[in-house]
């Protein structure tokens, strides 16, 4: 499996329905930031304290913390990471016509481009605390051209992840109106939490796929997956490799967990589609019963996104029953 597939939080998921809520919070343009003469001072999930003189106008972001920080109300002046065409919901609502596009997959970063904008600040995520995600490569590039700063990929729920967002957002000079896009959210929640309620033995199951093997996702390594287990969803617990994200197995072993619904990573609509052409695919209890959907790792963390992820969620539990096992 790939590297990006195998380290993102699956939680985390990607080519289905673009994710279309409404802006939640006021823009502000990375170029018109207000300096107010204190500085940005962030300690990032490195453990290193980010300092820049003033605030930060020249700001690049890996895809997924740029669509954070946009549902945030702040508008980075660069993007790099997945970039998918059409774009889908592990951007959300980030209007790439309207930032430097440095690269659209992973390995993809123009560093010649990046220097040329004479930035003040990279954002990325971080998945061992210690070097940057999708930058990793050209890290100590980077790292003499302007300050980085790195988010925590996993090791927190999903609502730290959003108030993460929210925060560094705020420190960047954004003004983020958040209420509603938070109320969504909790009215999401409420709803796993009353399908649970109703139907408490209901078991999910969350796969990735490359080519002729799957990959179980370990439940409480991928934030999302994570919060719904808080929620009360039960998952089968796996056996990880030595990473501990997910199981790896054949296709010939897809079988191996009993699942009552089953999500498919939506990041690779093609294997999802090759998945869909495989009779021991379609033999799934879940499959067979039509209780088989879109798993959403890795979409933006802030309420906007989450709001619309956990309402599809919810659809799912709603309307899924108990199988019989095999």
């Amino acid at each position: 499996m790939n590297r990006r597939l195998r380290m993102a939080p699956l939680a985390a998921a990607a080519a289905a329905a673009t994710l279309a809520l409404a802006a939640c919070g006021a823009s502000t343009d990375a170029s018109e930031g207000e300096d107010t003469g204190s500085g940005f001072v962030h300690e990032d999930a490195r453990g290193k304290t980010i300092e820049v003189e003033g605030t930060p106008k020249t700001v690049v972001a890996q895809a997924s913390a740029a669509a954070a920080l946009w549902d945030n109300g702040y508008r980075v002046a660069g993007v790099y990471g997945d970039l998918p065409e059409p774009p889908n919901y592990l951007t959300g609502d980030l209007d790439v016509s309207e930032t430097k596009v440095l690269g659209k997959a992973f390995g993809e970063f123009n560093v010649e481009e990046y220097a040329a904008m004479n930035p003040d600040l990279l954002i990325d995520m971080t998945f061992d605390g210690k070097t940057l995600w999708y930058a990793g490569e050209v890290e100590k590039q980077v790292d003499k051209l302007a300050p980085t700063l790195a988010m925590q990929l996993t090791g927190l729920s999903v609502t730290e992840q959003i108030e993460a967002f929210h925060e560094l957002a705020e420190d960047l000079g954004a003004d983020p109106e958040i209420d509603e896009a938070k109320a969504e959210f909790e009215d999401a929640v409420a709803r796993i939490e009353a399908a649970v309620k109703k139907n408490p033995d209901l078991t999910v199951l969350a796969v990735s796929s490359y080519g002729e093997e799957i990959y179980f996702a370990n439940a409480p390594e991928h934030p999302d997956l994570a919060y719904l287990a808080e929620l009360g969803v039960k998952f089968p617990e796996v056996t990880p490799d030595e990473q501990g994200i997910f199981e790896p197995v054949s296709l010939e072993n897809i079988s191996k967990y009993h699942a009552d619904v089953l999500l498919v990573d939506a990041r690779d609509t093609g294997g999802l589609d090759e998945l869909k052409t495989k009779d021991i695919f379609k033999r799934l209890p879940a499959v067979a019963a039509g209780q088989q959907d879109l798993w959403y790792p890795a979409a933006p963390y802030s309420y906007q996104a989450y709001a619309e992820v956990l309402s599809g969620y919810a659809d799912q539990l709603e309307a899924a029953q108990v199988l019989e096992q095999g």
